[in-house]
């Protein structure tokens, strides 16, 4: 079983990153785990939201820029 952490973003989306890998995926070449997967730690993330919704404002922020130096 493959260890993962969970991390829960100010958005609402929830994220997982890998910690540890299993014995057959660290004998694997692609480290490829075709078992069940285990959460080991979670935590809250107050102050970040996910990288989509992280992109999604960057690109709302660009657009009101460039509308606002159009005039």
């Amino acid at each position: 079983m493959c260890q993962y952490e969970v991390i829960h973003f100010q958005c609402g989306h929830a994220g997982r990153r890998l910690i540890k890998h299993c014995h057959f995926a660290r004998n694997d070449p692609n480290h490829q785990c075709f078992g069940a997967w285990s959460v080991k730690r979670e935590w809250v993330s107050a102050n970040q939201v996910c990288q989509s919704c992280g992109q999604q404002q960057a690109v709302i922020r660009r657009a009101q820029q460039q509308g606002q130096m159009r005039v």
